[in-house]
């Protein structure tokens, strides 16, 4: 039997959303599919188009209870596994400061967590064809949705700015860089990426660096150095942290899926 695949949408995001999404994937349901892996990471956009089944995230090794047609996925802190059965399910992934701009809400009560979009948004969009593709899917609700990017949106981008220009960077030199103390950093990084600073230094460069890899199986080691890992045993070892196996058994787990959530 064929194997259903992960595919990357990679036509333009609609109008206006490119400053909030980092990419869509669309996977067909498929009979003895074990879903879409969902890497560490987040905040993330789903719908499950068609179908009749429940569907589960399994993440720490805890089922979740059914998941509601369309959610948001909050930050993960480990790699995850999304079971959608028969349906189709189509995910958009947010860029890390897109949450600032769109919901009022503290991103770090929804961190490993799912919640129906509902519960941020009395208006979601509306159950699409699963033939449509994710950036169609949500094209009409991110248009509708008046995008909030005021000065809490521009503080996330500099916290953003500030960890992309400088992967070593650590938290006191963003305190310093932003002219706040440890306690209002940790306030504004749960607030708006879900994580306490350590930890969002943490996995922000390892997802970084793990998409670029697993796109890539001919990088060597100056990926990693330029990411600020210090030697292949550094990036090893977060491996294990986050993914809970090595990356070439990570890649084992993948297989042929194509790009994860």
């Amino acid at each position: 039997m064929e194997r259903p695949s992960i595919a990357l949408e990679r036509g333009a995001p609609p109008s206006g959303t490119d400053d909030l999404v980092a990419g869509y994937v669309a996977r067909a349901a498929g009979a003895g599919d074990r879903g879409a892996i969902v890497l560490p990471g987040g905040p993330r956009l789903y719908m499950l188009a068609g179908g009749s089944g429940d569907a589960w995230l399994t993440l720490r090794g805890r089922r979740s209870e059914p998941l509601p047609r369309i959610g948001v996925i909050g930050p993960t802190t480990r790699a995850a596994q999304l079971e959608h059965g028969d349906a189709v399910l189509l995910g958009v992934r947010l860029r890390a400061t897109a949450w600032a701009a769109l919901f009022d809400r503290d991103l770090s009560r929804v961190t490993d967590r799912v919640v129906p979009l509902t519960a941020l948004d009395v208006a979601p969009p509306p159950l699409a064809d699963p033939q449509a593709g994710a950036a169609a899917a949500f094209a009409g609700w991110f248009a509708a949705r008046p995008a909030a990017r005021g000065a809490r949106a521009g503080l996330a981008q500099q916290v953003a700015a500030l960890i992309d220009a400088d992967p070593r960077i650590g938290v006191a030199a963003l305190c310093t860089a932003l002219g706040v103390t440890p306690a209002q950093l940790s306030t504004r990084c749960l607030r708006d990426f879900g994580l306490p600073p350590k930890r969002l230094l943490v996995l922000r460069r390892f997802g970084r660096v793990l998409r670029r890899l697993l796109g890539d199986a001919t990088a060597t080691g100056r990926v990693l150095w330029e990411a600020g890992y210090v030697d292949h045993s550094h990036f090893a070892k977060d491996c294990r942290r986050f993914l809970d196996t090595s990356l070439h058994g990570f890649r084992q787990r993948l297989g042929d899926g194509g790009e994860p959530l």
